[in-house]
């Protein structure tokens, strides 16, 4: 048996993590599992700074961090600059912080383990419209200083064009067929019916439905997943049990009913 301490988002904030990690170190569990949305903006220093601050406190609690990719983490990127794995699978992306990609598998303990990545941001057009405005003002500004080099394009630094599961990836982790015992999403399947859904506009739904298709398919016994910011559990009709996470205090501050502890969720695999 292993025991694992699955989180929400984490949105990059280094004392939340460091949080998670020290109650990982009181509930005996090794590993510190983020469902999305971690923080991976590597293409920014501050980006860097965070993975490098979490693997010096996971290695100094002798706890790992391993995370899926949500719709706030640079996907393209992550896999673009890392490629070796772990003993279970499971890219290294820094000694004690590891990352499982889009229809990974992997045992811990006696459950068979699936991560299904990815979702959709619904505030994309004001992402856009940021790095636009970013890009224009570094324009004028290098021409105002007569700068010899081309200005910054800030394209592609707020928003992520893979930020979403495909559906031919979908097609393969279903084709791929198999046990799964726990299924770890970003995105809540579309039979998901929290209570509080900060997710119910069209553009949410084509992802969520990809998840939904996982779930039919595959009958997980249990799905933990983040995206929504609220904690809640809801049995579907096939009896895979949903267990919504919430996300850090930064970007739950508002929430209704917010409360730290319900970021977490620790599982005895």
């Amino acid at each position: 048996m292993i025991r694992v301490l699955f989180a929400g988002d984490t949105h990059g904030q280094t004392a939340h993590v460091d949080h998670l990690l020290r109650v990982a170190v009181r509930e005996g569990c090794p590993w510190v599992f983020v469902v999305g949305d971690f923080g991976y903006w590597e293409h920014q220093h501050d980006g860097r700074l965070f993975l490098d601050k979490v693997d010096r406190r996971a290695r100094q609690h002798g706890v790992r961090c391993a995370f899926l990719d949500g719709n706030h983490d640079n996907v393209a990127l992550l896999r673009r600059t890392y490629q070796d794995r772990d003993d279970d699978g499971l890219i290294v992306v820094r000694d004690h912080v590891q990352y499982a990609p889009r229809g990974h598998r992997w045992t811990w303990g006696s459950s068979r383990l699936l991560a299904a990545g990815g979702a959709a941001s619904l505030d994309k057009d004001l992402r856009l419209a940021v790095e636009q405005r970013k890009t224009d003002r570094a324009a004028r500004r290098a021409l105002a200083h007569r700068n010899a080099g081309a200005p910054r394009d800030y394209a592609g630094t707020l928003w992520f064009p893979d930020e979403e599961l495909t559906d031919d990836e979908t097609d393969r982790i279903i084709a791929a067929g198999g046990r799964v015992d726990l299924l770890l999403t970003h995105d809540k399947p579309r039979d998901g019916a929290p209570s509080f859904n900060r997710k119910t506009a069209e553009a949410a739904y084509p992802n969520q439905d990809r998840i939904q298709r996982i779930v039919d398919a595959l009958a997980p016994a249990q799905l933990i997943h983040g995206h929504l910011h609220h904690r809640y559990t809801q049995t579907l009709a096939n009896g895979t049990v949903v267990d919504g996470l919430t996300c850090d205090p930064a970007a739950g501050h508002g929430e209704p009913g917010y409360r730290v502890e319900d970021s977490w969720l620790v599982v005895d695999l």
